[in-house]
């Protein structure tokens, strides 16, 4: 093919639509590790079932197992789980996680990896590195731009999958905690109660930025890409995905069989591609927020992209999902057969089937000799055609047939079942792995070392308060905070308290981010002691140019099993524990030579979206304003401008003093605190309470009001 149109299935009915209406392949849940755990999803024998159903059509079943999965789930379920789809002939898995990518690239060898949107990938270099690790298609995150695309696809060679149609997450994908820190339903874990789509006031200096009925701030208006679909396949888009696995089939068929004219218009002549207003009206008519936008292809971000007003209800268009189910839900497709079947004297019955090169032949009982009516031509065409429940439908029957000779009923039915089900044996035999062994799932041991106590600071100012400090061992400063005149200072001022300087990289590390930052950075990241790496593709481009200091991935980097912790350590990079996990889940993890955030204002969104650029604010000084919910609670959102994203923060921080005991039994390698706007007095306390309790062995009362995250909590 030269693309592929990938369809949402939320449950059987949508997976059997969208082949039906012309999707190529299916992206599916079943019953465990799907990033949506709240659609219907599909049980083992269903999903069995639409894989045989998908193969006899020449099309694909993707699973998805794109969650961050925990140390006993890959133990105990992952294995058992995916055995009888990868021996069925499962297609792909979609995955998120890096030891789940490890795990299942070791124990299922021939099946394909699709590196999910939730791994954020920002470039080539980490499309690279997937590729060298077995992944053949990475799922790009919807804010890349067409011309980011075209990079990748210039760059490497795996297939490159992005969103076409559907629903537009606020915040990059991977970098949402908003629902997991308010409710403790975890976007990564596939429980997102998108908290996005409710009402917020953008807030500045006190004064509401959005009055009246602007309040859907956080709500990306759905995606409809008609009519720049030939730009994003001629980009190097292979696989076009719809978003849509919590839709109704109508949905599902009615999305896929317009993208399906669109596409084969393309295909057949790309010259004359034109889109009819109509068909933008039928999607429309079957789900918007308040119209479509055309995505990040062409623009960074902006108010038009946002749905602003709560959607209006839409009238159903009967007729349209009349035609819709008729066409695809309310009728399963058929495969044409052209069939050879011959009656002869003295030769058992037969019947032939051409597929493809292969002829397929079945044999049945001796004919008699008729003593009253014997058999005609109009007799066998009757019962051979009757094809009832079965995938196939008789399109031609040659038939061969000796005179005087009599067959009973029965007898063409025996034979008319064995054909269908050797055919059907045959298509889907190719399809069959050989039965899967469980390789031994082995952690590493660490030894623990003494507990040390970084920083992380958010204004050059914080930095006089953290240099007299004996405790502190490093000092990470956020890029955001330096200005590029006095950064070699602050690193010798640093160094001289005899302390290690670490930069904190950007949250986004996009094509022109990296001009940005080495134009800025270039001359002096030799100078740092090591970099906190918030994407992954900073690791690459800084090995890349040769700058070999000690890494450290932060919390959002997931390593959150063993699995990928080990993979990490084993490269020489640090790991940050995991923010989700509750500490009966950590010692099962092991989190020695790993860093713990015991104090912060954590964000709970990198977004490329800007609540003041949607107001009609934006000044790109950095600024600091507020998001602030219905009951009052107010998220902190930092304007990064240098490189355009925002950084919004949880309403209250975290502090985990309580817990130092058991923090200190999890033998971690370090205890950082993330400070943000605190003051010096805030810190100076926040300083002496945490050495208080990590290294004088007191206890202390915290009366502050904060969270304690998902430290006991965990998520589901």
């Amino acid at each position: 093919m030269a693309v592929e149109l990938l369809a949402p299935g939320g449950n059987y009915n949508s997976v059997i639509a969208a082949i039906n209406a012309g999707a190529d392949a299916v992206y599916t849940g079943g019953s465990l590790f799907g990033a949506r755990a709240n659609a219907e999803n599909l049980t083992t024998d269903e999903l069995l079932k639409a894989i045989d159903y998908a193969h006899l059509f020449g099309r694909k079943i993707y699973l998805t197992i794109n969650t961050l999965i925990k140390d006993k789930e890959i133990e105990e379920k992952l294995f058992e789980y995916m055995l009888p789809f990868y021996e069925h002939g499962l297609d792909a898995v979609i995955v998120q996680d890096m030891g789940v990518l490890l795990f299942i690239r070791e124990n299922f060898p021939k099946l394909h990896i699709h590196a999910s949107t939730q791994m954020t990938i920002a470039g080539k270099l980490t499309v690279r590195e997937l590729e060298k690790m077995g992944v053949s298609r990475i799922v790009t995150p919807r804010e890349l731009s067409m011309e980011e695309i075209r990079e990748i696809h210039k760059s490497t060679g795996v297939e490159i999958e992005s969103f076409i149609h559907g629903a537009l997450c606020y915040c990059y994908s991977g970098q949402c905690f908003l629902s997991s820190y308010i409710g403790g339903r975890s976007g990564n874990r596939g429980q997102c109660a998108q908290p996005c789509r409710m009402e917020y006031d953008v807030v500045k200096n006190g004064k509401i930025l959005n009055p009246g009925n602007n309040k859907y701030v956080l709500s990306p208006k759905d995606i409809c890409t008609l009519k720049i679909l030939p730009d994003i396949i001629e980009s190097g888009v292979y696989s076009l995905k719809i978003e849509g696995r919590m839709k109704k089939p109508e949905y599902v068929a009615g999305v896929v069989s317009i993208y399906r004219k669109y596409i084969d218009m393309y295909l057949e002549n790309k010259e004359r591609y034109f889109v009819d207003e109509n068909d933008v009206k039928l999607l429309a008519d079957l789900f918007n927020r308040n119209g479509f936008s055309q995505s990040y292809y062409y623009q960074h971000n902006g108010r038009e992209m946002i749905s602003l007003k709560k959607p209006e209800f839409r009238m159903e268009n009967s007729g349209f999902i009349k035609n819709l189910k008729e066409s695809y839900i309310e009728k399963t497709k058929k495969s044409l057969l052209d069939i050879k079947v011959s009656v002869i004297k003295n030769q058992p019955i037969s019947a032939t089937a051409k597929i493809g090169e292969k002829d397929i032949t079945v044999y049945g009982d001796l004919p008699q000799s008729a003593e009253n009516r014997p058999i005609t031509r109009e007799m066998v065409l009757k019962q051979m055609s009757k094809m009832g429940n079965t995938d196939f439908e008789i399109h031609t029957i040659e038939i061969s047939l000796s005179e005087g000779v009599f067959v009973p009923v029965g007898s063409f039915n025996q034979l008319r079942r064995q054909l269908t089900e050797c055919i059907k044996e045959y298509l889907l035999s190719g399809y069959r792995r050989e039965m899967a062994v469980q390789k031994n799932y082995t952690k590493s041991v660490y030894n623990s070392s003494e507990l040390s106590l970084n920083a992380l600071v958010s204004d050059e100012k914080q930095i006089e308060l953290l240099l007299n400090h004996d405790f502190i061992s490093r000092i990470y400063i956020e890029e955001f905070a330096l200005k590029q005149k006095n950064i070699v200072e602050i690193i010798h001022k640093i160094h001289a308290s005899k302390k290690d300087v670490f930069l904190a990289m950007p949250y986004m590390f996009r094509a022109k981010n990296k001009k940005i930052f080495y134009e800025k950075m270039g001359s002096i990241l030799e100078k740092f002691d090591g970099f906190l790496i918030r994407n992954i593709e900073q690791y690459y481009d800084l090995k890349k140019n040769q700058v070999e200091k000690k890494y450290v991935f932060d919390y959002n980097v997931y390593a959150y099993n063993s699995q990928a912790k080990d993979y990490y350590l084993r490269k020489g990079i640090e790991t940050t524990v995991p923010l989700e996990l509750n500490d009966n889940e950590m010692k099962k993890r092991g989190c020695e030579r790993e860093e713990f955030i015991a104090y912060g204002y954590m964000p709970v969104m990198i977004s490329a979206g800007c609540g003041l650029k949607t107001c009609g604010n934006c000044s790109r000084s950095d600024s600091l304003y507020e998001i602030r919910d219905r009951l009052k609670n107010t998220f902190p959102t930092k304007c990064v401008c240098d490189y355009c994203y925002n950084i919004m923060y949880n309403c209250k921080p975290l502090s985990l003093l309580k817990y130092g005991n058991e923090i200190k039994d999890l033998n971690i390698e370090s205890i950082r605190l993330n400070f943000t706007w605190e003051s010096a007095g805030q810190i100076k306390d926040i300083l002496n309470q945490y050495i208080q309790v990590f290294f004088r062995n007191q206890k202390i009362t915290d009366t502050t009001d904060s969270t304690r995250g998902h430290f006991k909590r965990g998520v589901l």
